[in-house]
């Protein structure tokens, strides 16, 4: 008994270059604040420049790092391991962490029950967001 051909599904052609925007990070210094501006998108091809930007900020000895994610619009597990890593990076070197997480980080604690990991700190970031 012959079996009649199966049928495959194609999965759609994506374009050759990628379209995602990538990450954008700037650090701003206010007294004893370091503020690191995100946008873009965070993934595990740039979640390791974030480990610089935080090493980066903190080597400036600040009281307080804070991360503003306003902008970014997409993140995976390996930019929240970041984010935990700036979290703990700077609670080894004594300097308070606070997160603005816009719409997309706060979507992504939530799912993994994070969110209490991060302290808000909305009115923290100063002037416009990174674009």
């Amino acid at each position: 008994m012959s079996r009649p051909p199966s049928s495959r599904i194609r999965a759609p052609a994506y374009p050759a270059t990628p379209t995602a925007r990538a990450l954008e990070v700037r650090t701003e210094y206010s007294g004893e604040r370091a503020v690191v501006h995100l946008a873009g998108e965070i993934d595990q091809d740039n979640a390791a420049d974030l480990q610089t930007a935080w090493d980066g900020a903190l080597q400036a000895h600040p009281r307080h790092l804070h991360v503003d994610a306003r902008a970014v619009s997409f993140c995976d597990s390996s930019g929240l391991h970041a984010l935990l890593h700036a979290r703990d990076r700077s609670a080894d070197a004594g300097a308070a962490f606070t997160l603005d997480p816009g719409d997309c980080l706060a979507h992504l604690l939530r799912l993994t029950g994070t969110t209490e990991l991060f302290p808000a700190d909305t009115a923290a970031a100063p002037g416009p967001t990174a674009r």
